[in-house]
């Protein structure tokens, strides 16, 4: 389905909300960015289907990242880091 792997992915939209200012953005802003890179295609009729499909996958087989949620049908990713930044907060 997808050919680059999810360390590549989250690395690019930790870039590109470090560049917006953004700590959280959706699937279709997610995979607007990841098209305009080269890293998977969107689907112009369904914007953002692919990288839905694709966390689908990851939430089926357990695999999702703790800064990636669906919520109400609407996935909601987070920068990488302010995860890991609550959690050595939430350590003390």
């Amino acid at each position: 389905m997808l050919n680059c792997n999810l360390q590549l992915i989250q690395g690019c939209l930790d870039d590109y909300m470090s560049k917006m200012g953004k700590v959280e953005i959706n699937e279709i802003e997610a995979n607007n960015e990841l098209a305009r890179v080269g890293l998977l295609e969107d689907d112009q009729r369904r914007p953002g289907r692919p990288l839905r499909e694709y966390l689908i996958s990851l939430r089926d087989t357990n695999l999702l990242p703790q800064n990636i949620k669906q919520l109400q049908g609407l996935w909601k990713i987070k920068h990488s880091k302010t995860v890991m930044k609550v959690l050595q907060i939430l350590q003390f």
